[in-house]
C-alpha cells in the first residue's frame, strides 16, 4: 500500500507517453538524387519545372550558391519548399546532386517532383553524357540511372 502513489504516478506518466506517441507529429522529409547532367542544365530545368510547369512562386534563389526557395501550393494550402543543387565529383565523373525538401508534406511529394525533373532533363537534353569508364563501372551500353537517397526525420511541434 505504501507504493500506491508511485504506481499511480508511473501509470500516469506511461499514459501520457502513449498519448504523445499516438498524436501525429509534423514530418520533415528530404530527398536527394544525383544527376549525370551539367549544373547549368539541372539549375535551369529545376527553375522551369517549378515556375512554369507547376506554377509555383519562387521566393528566393541564388544560382552561384545553388539554392532556391519556393512555395508549394496544393489546393488552398501553401507550404515552403527548398532546393539545393550541389556539384559533386570532378572532371568526367562530375555529377549534380539535387536535394529537395517540402515542409510538412509527405515524402511522396518530393519523390514526385524529382521524378518529373528526371523526365524533364531527359526530354530537354537527351540521354546524359556517358561516364568515364573505370574498373567498377557498368558496361558502356547500359544507361546510367539517377541515384536516389532519402533522409527522413520526425520532429514534434
Amino acid at each position: 500500500m505504501r507504493h500506491l502513489p508511485y504506481r499511480r504516478a508511473l501509470g500516469l506518466a506511461l499514459a501520457l507517453a502513449m498519448i504523445g506517441l499516438a498524436l501525429p507529429s509534423a514530418a520533415s522529409a528530404r530527398r536527394q538524387i544525383d544527376y549525370p547532367y551539367g549544373y547549368a542544365q539541372v539549375w535551369g530545368a529545376m527553375i522551369r519545372l517549378l515556375r512554369v510547369d507547376y506554377g509555383f512562386r519562387i521566393l528566393d534563389r541564388d544560382p552561384e550558391v545553388g539554392y532556391l526557395l519556393f512555395e508549394y501550393v496544393e489546393g488552398s494550402r501553401a507550404v515552403n519548399g527548398s532546393v539545393e543543387i550541389v556539384r559533386t565529383g570532378a572532371g568526367a565523373d562530375s555529377r549534380v546532386r539535387v536535394v529537395l525538401q517540402v515542409q510538412a508534406m509527405p515524402s511522396y511529394i518530393e519523390r514526385m517532383i524529382l521524378e518529373r525533373l528526371s523526365r524533364k532533363l531527359s526530354d530537354d537534353f537527351g540521354a546524359p553524357p556517358p561516364r568515364a569508364l573505370s574498373s567498377a563501372s557498368p558496361p558502356a551500353d547500359s544507361e546510367p540511372e539517377p541515384e536516389e537517397a532519402e533522409e527522413e526525420t520526425r520532429s514534434a511541434d
